[in-house]
């Protein structure tokens, strides 16, 4: 199994990125190059911050205890580029109580099909997957978190209810300003 991933950034605590406070994971690398992608730094296949998986597991640990978070997210980049370090995570997740969110340029169906037992475990240990490549022409509004009308919510446990994705009534953007750096994340239009 892998040892480690190739993060581009994460959040110990948002509310910006799935439901409820969460711990928010952005990997780097993408082969989609979706026009118009928010997150056009993180598609460069590059070494990032290269972290043992075991370590990313520290960070989430203290994010559960500082902040009370429910579950984490994994964007990115394209999660499925690191199925591996990243299914292990969400196993780790899964056995402590935390829920598993992806977002994902491939189609759960190409996924399901898919030969790679890291990309069965990791949807094995997802509660909410979004799917399909980012559309520009298509924005979602109406829809929390997600960026495109095409793109599907599916709840693969029972974990959320139905339509958790349209309780917000309008799209986050949070701000994080620190001594060092002002970053951004959520919908950002």
């Amino acid at each position: 199994m892998a040892r480690y991933v190739n993060l581009a950034a994460v959040r110990f605590c948002t509310q910006a990125e799935g439901p409820g406070k969460r711990f928010a994971l952005w990997v780097q690398g993408c082969l989609q190059r979706c026009e118009g992608c928010c997150n056009q730094q993180m598609q460069k296949i590059r070494a990032a911050h290269i972290v043992e998986v075991q370590d990313v597991i520290q960070l989430i640990k203290k994010a559960k205890t500082d902040f009370g978070i429910e579950g984490i997210s994994f964007i990115g980049g394209e999660p499925l580029l690191q199925a591996e370090g990243l299914s292990q995570i969400a196993v780790w997740c899964r056995q402590n109580e935390l829920s598993v969110l992806v977002f994902t340029g491939f189609l759960y169906e190409t996924l399901q099909n898919s030969p790679d037992e890291s990309v069965q475990l990791l949807l094995q240990n997802t509660d909410i997957l979004v799917d399909g490549l980012y559309d520009q022409s298509q924005p979602d509004t109406k829809r929390d978190w997600i960026g495109s009308k095409n793109q599907r919510c599916l709840f693969l446990s029972d974990r959320y209810k139905l339509g958790i994705e349209y309780e917000k009534s309008e799209r986050a953007m949070e701000i994080l300003v620190s001594e060092k750096d002002i970053l951004a994340n959520g919908w950002p239009f």
